[in-house]
């Protein structure tokens, strides 16, 4: 038979028997039963199942049997070893923005008709302002707004290859921003030590050169600003000028250059001692700001080590520790806000054995990051924060699978988590299958929204398509435009005069790539 179920909220499921008495069985707690099923490891591709649209509602479909689903009965009816012969699934269902209880009703399409108590529950769809309501009795209650008159049309129309950017060596990542008087500009970090990174000027014919910096391996590059100061970190790894794995130095040395405005360049400021550095990430708390470093590893083999968080000191005009995080293969962090609560979240990767680790969020409480949820994750390299409307999501990018002597599994999922404001807590949304993922991009075009994801290996080719995905509501992200990328190792959304863009870079081929994003 095929099981439907919807998971779109990941809503909580009750059992209700039909036994001789047919009574509900008030002691049950609530469970999610497909995380029974599916939530096990969020980088598996479930056998079997796939995800279906019906009748405007989205779930999960099961094809087939498969052993990989199977648990115990007991662990939803307790002392229970076997399901009853009947039995009910009760949904309940909780929404946050409107009051009235949705049950079940039917969906009319047309002009408005007058909302009565013989209407409650039913919905109704307005092609014209494209708007979802339902009736509560009396009025018609918004569930979905359509477009105001106003709003942006801008829509996506197609990819069109703007430049072939030819670069000194192999790029880990791209960080684009802009320079007050100067313009917009990106920041390369080179693999090569022998010509070390670049920072490019946008032109009208694309990016060309602007400053070469001195970088040893260098993995990630940093914008921020403090007070109207602009400042880029490296992440300098050294691993390029040590290939022999047993003369790898212990220690590193990341560096802060800051922007002179009588130069027009960008000038050494500050050196930081870290541990193959993947990362570096810049925020401000209560007007201050603070820096956090993603180190990788100390020497060849220790991968569970700290993490840094630096404060800027206004006294010594330079950075501080201000507190230690323990991380293990730590490869990206990600700050955000929700309300009046700062986030920081990092990837962790690999802790010298797996890559199937605890990926951390941490909140702000007193002065210190405090763990607020830990999130299993594949070789995590990625964490992108996004908002659409007034929900909060956070996508992983998950590398591969790898335990102790075994193959890796580069095909898995890579995972959409949306924050569940009521349960205070990032829950699963939507798996998406990827290969090797190494970045998620998200950006929106007028009243639409994309992710793009950075796939840079499947186990035997370089070669791949990074895909680019737009939100389609109750279907999540779909693919919508396939993107040939060679070793893709970041992607940079960027806007000038008007005009939109995206940059890849490569870290198998000295070149990276800039495509337009034709609207209409």
């Amino acid at each position: 038979h095929n099981v439907e179920a919807d998971i779109h909220t990941a809503p909580p499921l009750g059992f209700q028997g039909h036994g001789d008495n047919n009574r509900r069985m008030e002691t049950l707690l609530p469970l999610d039963l497909l995380s029974f099923v599916l939530e096990r490891d969020t980088s598996r591709v479930v056998p079997g199942a796939r995800v279906k649209q019906s009748a405007g509602a989205r779930g999960v479909q099961f094809l087939s049997p498969d052993a990989s689903m199977s648990f115990p009965a007991s662990q939803l009816l307790v002392n229970c070893d076997l399901f009853p012969k009947e039995f009910s699934i009760v949904i309940t269902v909780k929404v946050n923005r409107f009051a009235p209880k949705v049950t079940a009703g039917r969906l009319s399409v047309g002009v408005e008709r007058p909302c009565s108590e013989l209407l409650r529950g039913q919905l109704w769809f307005n092609p014209l302002k494209k708007g979802l309501y339902v009736c509560d009795g009396s009025v018609w209650i918004t569930v979905l707004e359509g477009e105001h008159p106003t709003a942006n049309h801008k829509r996506l129309d197609y990819v069109l290859e703007q430049q072939v950017l030819t670069t000194s060596s192999e790029t880990h990542d791209v960080e684009v921003f802009q320079i007050q008087g100067i313009g917009l500009m990106a920041a390369m970090a080179h693999r090569s030590s022998a010509s070390g990174s670049a920072v490019y000027l946008w032109t009208n014919l694309g990016f060309r050169l602007y400053q070469n910096i001195s970088t040893h391996g260098a993995l990630s590059w940093k914008h921020f600003q403090v007070g109207k100061k602009a400042y880029l970190v490296v992440s300098n790894s050294g691993t390029e000028t040590n290939k022999s794995v047993d003369k790898q130095p212990e220690s590193d040395f990341s560096v802060i250059y800051k922007w002179s405005n009588r130069r027009k360049r960008f000038v050494q400021f500050q050196t930081l001692q870290t541990y193959c550095a993947r990362d570096w990430e810049a925020f401000n708390i209560n007007e201050q700001t603070y820096l956090a470093v993603a180190n990788h590893r100390m020497g060849n083999n220790n991968h569970t080590i700290n993490s840094v968080i630096y404060k800027w000191s206004r006294s010594t005009k330079s950075f501080e520790v201000h507190q230690t995080l323990i991380t293990s293969g730590a490869y990206d962090w990600e700050f955000f806000k929700v309300g009046p609560y700062h986030f920081l979240v990092v990837a962790n990767a690999f802790d010298g054995m797996t890559t199937s680790l605890d990926s951390v969020i941490y909140v702000w409480i007193d002065g210190k990051f405090q763990v607020f949820q830990t999130i299993k994750t594949f070789c995590a390299t990625d964490w992108e924060m996004f908002q659409i409307g007034s929900r909060v999501f956070l996508v992983v990018a998950n590398g591969h699978r790898f335990q102790g002597n075994g193959p890796s599994q580069y095909t898995i999922n890579s995972t959409i988590y949306e924050l569940d404001m009521s349960g205070r807590m990032f829950v699963r949304f939507q798996d998406i299958v990827t290969y090797s993922a190494v970045d998620w991009e998200f950006f929106s075009l007028g009243e639409e929204y994309f992710l793009v994801v950075a796939n840079s290996y499947n186990g035997e080719s370089y070669s791949l398509n990074s895909i680019l995905y737009r939100w389609q509501g109750y279907e999540g992200f779909v693919p919508v435009h396939w993107l040939p990328t060679f070793g893709c190792s970041d992607w940079e959304f960027f806007s000038s005069n008007g005009e939109s863009f995206l940059i890849y870079s490569s870290a198998k081929a000295p070149l990276s790539k800039v495509f337009k994003l034709k609207t209409y």
